[in-house]
């Protein structure tokens, strides 16, 4: 009898030890990490995802691969470098071929149901589809790899002078609901809408439905928020909230940016007034991001899966608010280029802060292990599983995690960042930030360490060589020809 208990648990033990674990990505917009409590921000409301951090696996070096939305996501549903798909910023881009390697479509094969929930800035191949412009995202997103979609352009599509079906699937879940008018006079404003109307409210709604679903199979979901990313329209009281708080003065404000390009300050503050406002929206949208996320995690804890469930909390880059007297992104200071990232697993044993660089692009091999995904998926994918980080079994076979913006790439290491322009970018010119010595990145000290960047050179060259050919970026239009353009189809 003994005998037979002792083989049943052992059956039971191993049997759990390889059951397949469900896996969140909560992915947001433009979240400064320097706006997040556990990310050093002592203003912040952010208690469920500092909870997160402290159960988890907290990187503090973390870097993304595309310093914009599109060349973010892009690059990272396919496990590439946005050079790879001559993406560096939102702009021309013929969409990723049909038919190309994806993590989602890579789960699908492990035995995963995968979901796509919520902004997208993934741009699927229109080829051989046909119906809306919705429909056609839509089916375009599940040709990527996913079950289950519920995507949208997000708050930017709504505001036209009249309600237009098949557009949007935001738009058209507004229409439905009878709330295209309130949203549309709201624009802008702090909202009045319930909260699962309102967009990421809805987002969050969703997710949570389809977390408490009964899943036959484990299930990859991909959450993307459109918080914190402008207009900061969030409900008031979360305004509010911030309205008496000294936010403090953003670093290097009043940086002149001597011998650093043009195309690496792109956007400068319009007045301190207005940085200020775009201090407290961001505040304020953080506040409500949190209380969607603690939504998210209650819903997982109610599913009886909080054992076994995953979570991946980041952003797809990170933002100024005034910091070099900048604002917006398209960058490589550090506010965009090391954007928050915070793994749960429910099965280590212990939290960790890893400090040691990282990219993005990680967490898709991760994934895929966690998955058990098969040896020629993990293949396609560049980046390192962060799984001998976090388990303390090994590093990363290189010291440092590469990102790359518009003519520019930035190779970072716990000590420096060596910035240096693609080839394509001829009038460029390389950066070396002592980040250690001057952690504002004011100080270009390239001139007086010509060792050092000899050094990053061999480091670039390798990686490049490694990562394959650099495909240069589409011309992009000027605002005068985007208006233009826009006159011709009216």
């Amino acid at each position: 009898m003994k005998l037979f208990l002792f083989l049943n648990l052992l059956i039971f033990s191993t049997f759990a030890e390889n059951i397949k674990p469900n896996i969140i990505f909560i992915e947001v917009d433009d979240l400064p990490a320097h706006y997040v409590g556990t990310m050093g921000a002592s203003f912040a409301h952010t208690p469920t995802i500092d909870t997160l951090a402290a159960k988890g696996v907290k990187f503090t070096n973390a870097v993304c691969q595309g310093t914009m939305c599109g060349p973010a996501r892009n690059s990272l549903i396919i496990g590439r470098y946005p050079h790879n798909i001559g993406m560096y910023q939102n702009g021309p881009f013929k969409g990723l071929p049909n038919g190309v390697w994806t993590l989602p479509s890579s789960m699908q094969r492990a035995g995963y149901t995968t979901a796509h929930i919520g902004k997208s800035h993934i741009h699927p191949s229109k080829e051989g589809l046909k119906g809306t412009k919705e429909e056609i995202r839509t089916e375009g997103h599940r040709r990527l790899g996913f079950d289950y979609v519920w995507q949208s352009l997000g708050r930017a599509v709504v505001g036209g002078k009249s309600a237009e079906k098949g557009i949007d699937k935001y738009v058209d879940f507004l229409i439905d609901k009878g709330y295209f008018e309130h949203m549309k006079k709201e624009k802008g404003k702090p909202t009045t809408l319930p909260d699962d109307i309102y967009l990421d409210g809805l987002f969050t709604k969703l997710s949570v439905e389809f977390i408490k679903k009964e899943h036959k199979k484990p299930y990859f979901l991909w959450l993307n928020y459109s918080v914190p990313h402008g207009p900061y329209d969030v409900k008031q009281k979360y305004h509010d909230r911030f309205k008496e708080k000294e936010l403090p003065e953003p670093s290097a404000f009043n940086d002149k940016g001597e011998g650093i390009p043009d195309l690496l300050r792109p956007s400068k503050i319009k007045s301190v007034e207005r940085n200020k406002r775009v201090q407290n929206g961001n505040c304020a949208s953080i506040a409500f991001l949190d209380d969607q996320v603690a939504k998210v995690l209650d819903a997982v804890k109610q599913s009886g899966q909080e054992k076994n469930t995953i979570i991946v909390f980041f952003s797809d880059h990170g933002i100024l608010v005034g910091e070099h007297g900048l604002s917006h992104k398209g960058t490589l200071y550090k506010e965009v280029l090391n954007p928050t990232l915070l793994i749960y697993d429910p099965r280590m044993k212990s939290s960790k802060v890893i400090s040691q660089p990282v990219e993005l692009l990680d967490i898709v091999k991760t994934t895929l292990e966690w998955g058990a995904a098969s040896s020629e998926d993990k293949a396609k994918s560049f980046g390192e599983s962060l799984v001998p980080l976090m388990n303390g079994t090994g590093k990363r076979s290189v010291d440092f995690a590469v990102g790359e913006s518009p003519g520019y790439y930035a190779l970072v290491t716990e000590n420096y960042k060596f910035i240096a322009p693609f080839e394509f970018q001829k009038d460029g010119k390389i950066i070396l930030f002592d980040l250690k010595n001057n952690p504002e990145e004011t100080v270009n000290i390239a001139d007086q360490k010509p060792e050092l960047v000899a050094l990053f050179k061999q480091k670039a060259k390798a990686w490049l060589s490694r990562t394959g050919p650099v495909v240069e970026q589409a011309p992009v239009p000027s605002k005068e020809e985007k208006k233009a353009k826009k006159r011709k189809r009216k």
